[in-house]
């Protein structure tokens, strides 16, 4: 059932972007991105993902698509398609710490824990709070 109601869901907003004529190059990157959160709102992650990707074919350099895109990838345990999207981010912005945390969470994961504590340092340096402390838990300085 669940199936149906994303179906239709995603059948109702492609028939709303063919309708719209107040664009006439049709939706932006932005409006992509924007109705991505309704779908990760309602627990639906592979149609945000769909939905970042839109964004980002509209605007190759819409770094937060690739963020959001790579932690919808990793709430799906595709750490895989999530570090490609983590790396896009940190080679765009490598002052981002939350890149950072997440792809530390993502190597985690994958069992790669010294990766992991690289970025996580990383990210404490760069100011993460959230990261700070955990490391502060483990005792470990940055």
């Amino acid at each position: 059932m669940k199936g149906y109601f994303a179906f239709f869901i995603i059948l109702g907003f492609l028939l709303s972007l063919g309708c719209s004529e107040s664009k006439k190059d049709g939706p932006t990157a932005k409006d992509y991105y924007a109705k991505a959160y309704h779908f990760i709102d309602s627990g639906l992650p592979q149609e945000a993902i769909n939905l970042y990707t839109l964004a980002i074919k509209k605007d190759p350099d819409f770094v937060e698509a690739y963020y959001n895109r790579g932690v919808a990838h990793f709430t799906l345990r595709e750490y895989d398609k999530a570090l490609e999207d983590l790396n896009k981010v940190i080679e765009m912005r490598p002052d981002l710490a939350i890149a950072y945390a997440s792809r530390g969470s993502t190597y985690d994961r994958l069992g790669e824990h010294f990766k992991a504590l690289k970025d996580f340092k990383k990210a404490a340096q760069l100011g993460d709070k959230d990261t700070q402390e955990y490391l502060r838990s483990k005792n470990i300085t940055w």
